[in-house]
């Protein structure tokens, strides 16, 4: 697992692992293992096309974007995530 500390952006990101808590768990294509954003709980973030959500238990939910993949672009210092398909 990959923490992100610093302004990142990610591509070819196949689902995210949410928790209330505020964090998220990046899978991206040919990783074995996810990237790992720990926001606040108030932590602004913004998840785009979206397919479907999913309980995975209590408190964590599973995220599948409508294409492929997602792009998302994170901003460590500002507790910024914004994720969208790409073309």
């Amino acid at each position: 697992m990959s923490h992100i500390t610093q302004t990142t952006r990610l591509e070819r990101v196949e689902h995210i692992l949410g928790s209330g808590t505020g964090t998220l768990d990046f899978a991206v294509e040919g990783e074995e293992s996810y990237y790992t954003w720990e926001g606040d709980e108030d932590a602004d973030w913004d998840v785009e096309d979206v397919e479907s959500v999913e309980n995975v238990d209590e408190d964590r939910f599973l995220i599948h974007p409508e294409e492929a993949y997602f792009v998302c672009e994170i901003d460590a210092e500002r507790d910024v995530v914004r994720c969208w398909c790409a073309d």
